[in-house]
């Protein structure tokens, strides 16, 4: 899955920063929860597309819910980003259960050949049930803004490969912050100057009225 950043972003003077989902992970599309979502910085907004994550802590079990369409956020409203583990123990505990429960009836049986069978069954039991429970296990970049988060999926991502992406975004919402993101480069001249500038002030080339922004 390709992404076209020009019809993507919600103004055509939004650049494109960086990425984190598909096209960052194309040799490593092993699992699902990557290869179909992707978070994209611009040097305005952050994008969340393909499959969102939402917390649905009122849920019974808590965790995150998927649904598929397109997020976005000013990075005006980011309030800060975080790495947190999500895991599913109910079908792993309930696995382990089952083989303790197989243990003490094997340990009260008067066959001998019995208890030896209980006390395999329990034993993989056990031994499925922890590989379920760790491999339920998913890790996820917190991306904090006033209102509401959102969660991508990190499974294959280094902590140093996280803090930099992480820190991108700080960067960016302090350039914008302090007015930088209001900066574009003079396709004549190169020079930068100020967004809405109508005349570069550098070559006094005529510059294009900017474009209204979508509304969201």
């Amino acid at each position: 899955m390709k992404y076209n950043y020009k019809n993507l972003f919600a103004s055509q003077h939004e650049k494109f920063v960086a990425i984190l989902g598909q096209d960052y992970f194309s040799s490593l599309l092993v699992d699902d929860d990557l290869s179909d979502t992707a978070v994209i910085i611009s040097d305005k907004r952050i994008y969340q597309v393909g499959r969102l994550y939402e917390s649905r802590s009122r849920i019974h079990g808590g965790g995150l819910r998927a649904s598929r369409g397109k997020k976005i956020v000013s990075l005006h409203d980011v309030t800060g980003t975080a790495c947190k583990e999500i895991t599913k123990p109910l079908p792993g505990s309930a696995v382990i259960a089952f083989g303790i429960l197989a243990a003490t009836l094997g340990l009260l049986s008067d066959v001998r050949q019995s208890t030896y069978i209980m006390l395999v069954i329990a034993a993989v039991s056990v031994a499925a049930g922890i590989w379920l429970i760790i491999r339920l296990r998913k890790r996820y970049l917190i991306i904090e803004y006033a209102g509401g988060s959102i969660a991508q999926p990190v499974k294959f991502i280094t902590d140093t490969e996280l803090n930099l992406f992480a820190g991108i975004i700080a960067d960016e919402k302090e350039k914008l912050m302090s007015g930088l993101g209001e900066i574009k480069d003079c396709p004549n001249c190169g020079e930068r100057i100020h967004i809405g500038a109508k005349i570069c002030r550098y070559c006094g080339e005529a510059q294009q009225e900017p474009a209204t922004e979508e509304s969201r």
